[in-house]
């Protein structure tokens, strides 16, 4: 017995799995990680484009948005690469007074998951050279939610992650 047990210590076939088993996780890590990231930087571009091209037809008193759920319609329209977007996106469009303006103290509302009736949020488009301030928050889900830095993203409640976005603009005369 003692003789069988020293002979399988000495055997050597199969290291290399053992050693592939331990380090392919390692490997693969910066890859997952790179991957999520790219991803999450794709869906913040992509959302900040959209509102920059919907926010020139705002400026220019375009008569297709003029409700909450077209604007939202629009800027997905724009994104491309948010899937859901509508589902999961908040709203938050203000008139702005230049000279008393100061940046808002919270981000901007979210959408709740778990509730089925969401808030409703400030939508008022201004009058002719009104300063108007948009804001977005969009939720998206990681690709690999438990792995690199999908691991370590903020979920807050029972939703995915958030993407902020605010951008300003004058309503053309």
């Amino acid at each position: 017995m003692i003789r069988a047990f020293r002979q399988f210590l000495r055997d050597c076939r199969g290291s290399a799995t053992v050693e592939m088993a331990l380090m392919f996780p390692l490997i693969l890590w910066p890859f997952l990680t790179g991957m999520e990231a790219g991803s999450m930087q794709l869906r913040r571009v992509m959302l900040e484009r959209a509102i920059d091209e919907v926010g020139r037809d705002l400026r220019l008193g375009y008569a297709g948005l003029d409700t909450p759920d077209k604007l939202k319609a629009a800027v997905c329209r724009e994104a491309l690469v948010l899937p859901g977007c509508a589902d999961n996106m908040m709203l938050e469009m203000t008139v702005v007074d230049p000279a008393t303006f100061t940046p808002p103290a919270t981000r901007p509302t979210c959408i709740d998951r778990s509730e089925k009736v969401q808030p409703v949020l400030s939508y008022r488009r201004g009058g002719k050279n009104d300063m108007m301030m948009l804001r977005f928050c969009i939720l998206y889900d990681p690709i690999l939610p438990g792995t690199g830095i999908g691991a370590g993203m903020i979920r807050p409640g029972k939703g995915g992650v958030p993407i902020f976005a605010t951008t300003f603009y004058v309503n053309e005369p």
